[in-house]
């Protein structure tokens, strides 16, 4: 396998999660980008072990680089608000400084990912990788080499990256994994969630 870096973005807390501030107050909205967060790191770190690949978070967010370090995950600093775009640029810059061949994004607020989902993107041979959210973002990407397209996220991106890759002459593979296309976005995902997931539900309440 290419030597690869799994990439969490992580925002600030207190601009995570904002399309939720209609159904939770900004103290639930937190605890759930906490859960969500720890979850996610819970979730790769016994696969990254076992795949031989390893993790990093890009992130300013102080709380988030605490959690890291205390679980030994790498930390990509980020200089700046880049958005989100900006700050996987960002991780591939600094993958390809670092030897890594190839980059695996992975969201922090998937509510229920399953290791056969993350093991089968990461045995991907393609050079992109797409699994496409519900309402077509990206929920998940794998690229190698780590900047071989330019980063396109926002609303329908999935599409985007395909374009992406199709001007550059690149085949990239859709993999339509159900656990990946399962984030917590919208208040009616929230909704799903807190009835799927018990400790959504908990820190919710």
């Amino acid at each position: 396998m290419l030597k690869t870096l799994i990439v969490v973005p992580m925002k600030t807390l207190s601009v995570s999660k904002t399309r939720l501030a209609s159904s939770l107050s900004n103290s639930a909205r937190i605890r759930l980008v906490r859960l969500l967060y720890q979850k996610t790191l819970n979730f790769l770190i016994p696969i990254a072990a076992k795949e031989q690949v390893e993790i990093a978070v890009v992130t300013k967010c102080k709380y988030a680089k605490d959690i890291a370090k205390k679980l030994g995950v790498r930390i990509i600093h980020e200089p700046s608000n880049l958005g989100l775009s900006g700050a996987i640029l960002h991780s591939a810059i600094a993958a390809k400084e670092m030897g890594f061949e190839r980059l695996c994004i992975i969201p922090a607020d998937l509510a229920a990912p399953l290791k056969s989902d993350l093991t089968a993107m990461l045995k991907s041979d393609s050079a992109v990788t797409i699994c496409p959210s519900s309402d077509l973002g990206t929920n998940a990407l794998v690229v190698s080499p780590p900047d071989i397209i330019p980063f396109r996220y926002g609303s329908r991106s999935s599409l985007t990256h395909l374009q992406e890759a199709k001007k550059k002459g690149i085949k990239a593979r859709v993999m339509k994994l159900d656990s990946f296309t399962f984030d917590i976005d919208t208040n009616k995902c929230l909704a799903r969630a807190m009835r799927v997931v018990p400790d959504i539900a908990g820190v919710c309440a």
